[in-house]
């Protein structure tokens, strides 16, 4: 998610340049504008590719059986009173 939010400010500021600036707002203004929505796209895309690649790369787990003995240890350890 972090490096999601990182690339959508890299991408405000790519969008920032490369458009013409009103000379009457200037550029931190508008910059911070791009930077807050290409911060949140960025923050949910970055979430939902991190649980995409979390649900791809899992393995599959096999079954465990469990079977209950009565039979107790040969050597038990005994209680310190």
């Amino acid at each position: 998610m972090v490096t999601g939010a990182f690339v959508g400010i890299i991408a405000a500021a790519i969008v920032t340049v490369s458009s013409p600036i009103d000379p009457a707002v200037g550029f931190w203004p508008t910059f911070g504008f791009f930077g807050i929505f290409a911060f949140g796209l960025g923050l949910v895309l970055g979430g939902l590719v991190g649980v995409a690649i979390d649900a791809r790369t899992k393995s599959s787990r096999g079954v465990a059986e469990i079977t209950e003995t009565k039979k107790r240890a040969t050597k038990a350890r005994k209680r310190a009173n």
